[in-house]
């Protein structure tokens, strides 16, 4: 999320989510052009393409973060919930979630568990083999799955966004 702005991605991922929304196909080399030099990629906006990505990247690993419903939306509601200024966000929440002022809690709720959900179809659908995982659980279950030894260094139990705050991490009046 924090690198789409600093690699001036912004326009390129809009144009994708503007395809995707277009019914247009979304191939292996739209995404290279943004993240093929990249090993990964999490969050926003990437998840709102969780079953192209997988299409465009059979062998890659998948990975689906999940964590307390409520912590979730307590995290959405104090950051990316609360952009208004951010034209390149509010397309991309407005997609999953709907107008702003139709958002109801029930239904962002109901949207993180629509997600979730369909992230374990997709990929059962395809073959695909998948790690749900809780951060809180550390190195050990994601070592396992990417057949890596843990590294000699503590896990890190937090993020700038949760210990800094929104104006700290992405800057104050950000349009992103």
């Amino acid at each position: 999320m924090r690198d789409v702005r600093k690699n001036d991605h912004t326009e390129a991922w809009r144009a994708l989510l503007e395809r995707k929304i277009d019914g247009l196909p979304i191939i292996v080399g739209d995404f290279d052009a943004i993240i093929g030099s990249y090993a990964g990629t999490t969050d926003w906006p990437a998840l709102t393409f969780a079953v192209e990505l997988m299409d465009a990247y059979p062998s890659a690993k998948i990975i689906l973060t999940v964590r307390d419903e409520d912590s979730w939306l307590v995290s959405m509601n104090s950051t990316l919930l609360i952009t208004s200024k951010s034209t390149f966000f509010s397309h991309f929440t407005d997609y999953h979630l709907g107008p702003q002022k139709e958002r109801g809690e029930e239904e962002k709720r109901r949207v993180f568990r629509e997600h979730n959900e369909n992230v374990k179809r997709w990929t059962k659908e395809r073959g695909r083999e998948l790690l749900v995982y809780e951060v809180n659980e550390g190195w050990a279950p994601l070592c396992a799955f990417l057949g890596i030894e843990l590294p000699g260094v503590e896990f890190q139990r937090s993020d700038d966004l949760a210990t800094k705050g929104w104006n700290k991490v992405v800057g104050p009046g950000t349009e992103t």
